[in-house]
């Protein structure tokens, strides 16, 4: 599946009412689980909207950038 141009998958757990979801940033994968696939997909889609905020561009620029 792809949220904000992310790739990340939701897969059934071992258990009945067990979902996984994962996706990665650069290096960094980041994973969850929920009871049902559409809070698995709920829950993936806030936590890419978090580390999508914590990568936002600086605005005041670093000395000697332009």
């Amino acid at each position: 599946m792809r949220y904000r141009d992310i790739e990340y998958t939701v897969v059934q757990g071992l258990g009945r009412q067990l979902r996984k979801w994962r996706f990665a940033l650069e290096t960094k994968a980041v994973t969850g689980k929920a009871a049902t696939r559409a809070e698995a997909v709920a829950k993936a889609e806030r936590a890419i909207d978090r580390a999508l905020a914590l990568k936002k561009l600086r605005l005041v620029p670093r000395p000697g950038e332009h």
